[in-house]
Parts: structure tokens; sequence; C-alpha cells
């Protein structure tokens, strides 16, 4: 007995097996904690999608006229929850079931909760509001502490949460609405002047080589994506976004217009031909209540003088190679094109061409600010091509609107009368020194581009 009373075999052995005790218990809990942040992660997951889903829902709504990428069955609200529902987060009771849910069955003695919020976030403060630009998505997991309980932690909380905005950075000043591919093509070594705006495609833009923005605040705005070769989509003169919101076609109402349905032209203007050759001058006057114009070609040398008003032309074809003005015309008076039919087309490749539109229109106010609305709808694949070009001495001020057409635009300067100068086009490519601005524009021609970004 004595000497098993001073044996110190296996006592090692029994202090490790006393020391393993706790070390086993701070592994275990580490394991615990460890369980606790990837949870964690996946709660900042779903809130991320959550907010963001909510977001895009809400900008289109938002939005006063239906666009076909926008669906507006459900609210912010609904579509948040159901993002958040697809990555493993859901209320615990008192929601539906959404499609796509991957929350099954939760464990026992734990519940989720998932919000989302509409409001302003500023300076890291959230505040409701039914007028806010901001969504926040709230996602919280509760569930039992089991080893935690040593520390007094019967249940442990997991939250995260994320914010994002709807922005309007710029309004449009180029816009091509598709929707075919390359709705706006950048050409090469286009210089483009003016004041800073948005150029957007509801498609993908396109660029031909490098082009220089002069000033700040440009942006070029893309819903599908860039294409062109030797890295021409990172732009150093302009901010870009490739892979936004479709953006509303703010002249939407033109193609509806009662106006749309005059044909038959009453007369030639000028003269029988239409044409105001080399030397000669003709001084048109705006349409009558119901009347319209045919072919209407200008030459080299030729003038053409337009008073104030609103003009019509049926199926023609205007080929302006000389000098046309408007020299009457001020800021709140001025000239506006209106094309009709299946065939009509715009060509301007020369000369001196200084119109612009008034900030009014007396012959009916959605013509506000309206330089050309060509309304002309070829049923040719291709459309019949407007090109508006020339020298830097044309000066076009106002909206331009092809709806139907593709567009080449270049070669115009500031018109002395408005700064604004934009064009929207089914598809548009801007063509050596161009200048666009946004500034000055009548509020009705204006579209925005639209950005859902993540600020928390």
């Amino acid at each position: 007995m004595r000497k098993l009373a001073h044996c110190r075999r296996g006592s090692v052995a029994f202090a490790t097996v006393i020391a393993l005790v706790p070390l086993i218990g701070f592994v275990a809990l580490g394991a615990e904690a460890g369980s606790w942040y990837v949870t964690k992660q996946n709660a900042q997951n779903a809130a991320d999608a959550a907010a963001y889903s909510g977001g895009l829902s809400l900008a289109c709504s938002l939005n006063s006229v239906a666009e076909s990428d926008c669906d507006r069955t459900q609210d912010y609200i609904y579509r948040g929850k159901q993002m958040a529902a697809q990555n493993k987060f859901c209320n615990s009771s008192g929601d539906p079931v959404y499609p796509g849910s991957t929350c099954g069955t939760a464990q026992a003695s734990t519940t989720q909760t998932v919000s989302i919020d509409r409001g302003t976030y500023s300076a890291g403060a959230w505040t409701s509001s039914s007028t806010g630009m901001h969504v926040l998505a709230t996602v919280a997991q509760q569930q039992p502490g089991y080893l935690a309980q040593i520390l007094g932690m019967s249940a442990v909380t997991i939250r995260s949460s994320a914010v994002v905005e709807i922005q309007n950075p710029a309004p449009i000043c180029a816009f091509g609405l598709g929707p075919g591919s390359d709705a706006l093509t950048i050409g090469g070594s286009s210089a483009i002047t003016g004041s800073g705006c948005a150029m957007m495609s509801n498609t993908n833009v396109k660029y031909n080589g490098t082009a220089s923005f002069s000033g700040s605040g440009w942006s070029v705005n893309a819903v599908d994506g860039c294409k062109a070769s030797s890295g021409h989509c990172a732009l150093t003169g302009a901010g870009y976004n490739y892979n936004t919101l479709t953006a509303k076609n703010p002249l939407s109402v033109l193609d509806s217009k009662s106006f749309n349905s005059r044909s038959s032209p009453v007369s030639s203007p000028c003269n029988a031909q239409g044409k105001v050759t080399n030397g000669n001058t003709c001084n048109l006057t705006a349409n009558s209540a119901s009347g319209v114009y045919s072919d209407l070609t200008v030459n080299s040398g030729g003038t053409l003088n337009l008073a104030p008003g609103t003009y019509f032309f049926y199926n023609a074809t205007i080929n302006w190679g000389g000098n046309v003005s408007c020299p009457t015309c001020t800021g709140t008076s001025g000239v506006t094109l209106v094309l009709l039919g299946t065939t009509s087309n715009l060509t301007i490749s020369g000369g001196t061409v200084n119109l612009s539109a008034g900030t009014t229109n007396s012959f009916d106010t959605d013509l506000n600010g309206i330089l050309i609305d060509d309304q002309a709808n070829n049923t040719n694949a291709n459309k019949i091509a407007v090109s508006i070009g020339g020298s830097n001495t044309s000066t076009l001020g106002g909206a331009m609107y092809f709806p139907h057409a593709n567009v080449s635009y270049g070669g115009t300067a500031q018109s002395a009368n408005t700064q604004c100068t934009e064009v929207i086009a089914a598809s548009l490519t801007i063509n050596g020194n161009t200048y666009l601005s946004s500034s000055g524009c009548t509020s009705n021609t204006l579209g925005k581009t639209k950005v859902v970004a993540m600020v928390r």
C-alpha cells in the first residue's frame, strides 16, 4: 500500500484530463461563436439582396410611364422580403411563403425577422419617410446560446442591415431608346462638348474609338453593357455605368398625338419642285391648321428662311446642304419640324443651319422645346436613317426626337438662342465634333438615368 500511495504513474494523464475539460469547453465555445459569424455573413448577404431588390422595385414605381423591364405587380416591401426569403431569411410568422423561398423549417427556439422600410439616410442616421429615396432592409435571427449560457447568454441575436439609394444623377442629352442592340454608338475620336450631362442607352453602348469629353459632369450609361475593342469602355473624361436601369422616354407622349394622322401634302414648299437653288432665297411660313408640306431641298448656295411656327412634312425628303435659319426666332418663340408618314427622312450635310425651338409652342404645349419631332415610321427593317452633320457652324437648339429612326449626329455647335441640344432616337451614333447639352432644356423633354446604389 505504501508503494501505491507513493506511486506517480498516471498522474500526468489525470492532470491532463482535468486540464482538458475547460480547454474543450473553450474550443466548443469558439466553434459556436464561429457559427455566429457564418450566420452573420449570411444575414448580411440577405440584407444586401433585399435592399437592392426593394430599391429596384421602388425605382420602377417612381416612373410615371410603364417600361417593359419594370415589374409593378408587387411593391418594394414584397420584393425586398422575397429576396431575403430566397437567401434563407423569413419572418417567422405573418408573411406569405414567397416564390423561390429557401427558408425551410426553422430550428427549435430560433426565430427570424425581416423588415423593409423607405426613408432618408444621411450622416449615418435613418428617418422613415413615404417620399424618401432610400430603402433599408434589416434581417435578424435569434437563436439559443448553448455553451454561451456559461457566459450568461441564453439567447443570441444576430442582425444585419443594408441601405440603397435611388439616384437620378444627371439629365439625359443623348438617348438611344432601342430596342435593337447598339442603341448608342460613340464614333471614333469623337470630341464631345457642351454642358456635362448623361448619355444613355436602353440597350448597350458601343465605342468605335476613344472619345474625348470637354468639361465635367459627363456620364455614359447603358442597360446591357459595353461593346468596344482596345479598352475603350474605360473612359477617362466621363463617368460610366454599363449595368444601369432602363430610363424613361420623356417624349413618348408625342407618339400618340392626333396631328400624327395628317397626310396628303397640299403644296410643295418654296416652289413646285420644293427646291431652293444656288443664289435663290425662300421665305417659308408655318402650315395652316391642317396642311402639310412635301419635299424640301436647299442646295449649296441657296437660302431658306423659316418664320417661327410648327411645320408639318408628310413622306418628305428633306435635304439641306445650303443655308437655313430662323432670323426672328428668340428663346420663347422658335421653329418645330414634325415629320410624318412612312418615308420622310432628313439630311443636313453642309451650309449653315441655324435653328432653335421655342420654350413655348403655340400649336401644342407637348411640343414645347421640340425642334424636330420625327414620327415617320418606315416599315423597312433598317428604317430610314437620319443624318445630321455638316460643319461646326451649324447650330441646332432644342430637343430632337426620332423614335423610329437610326440617327447619325455630329458637327453642330451651341445655338445663340439656347444652350439646349439633346437627341433622342431609336439608335443614335455620335460622330465627330459634337455639341450636346441639357442646360436650358424644357422639363418635358428631359429624361433621367436611374441608378440604385448601395450606400451602407
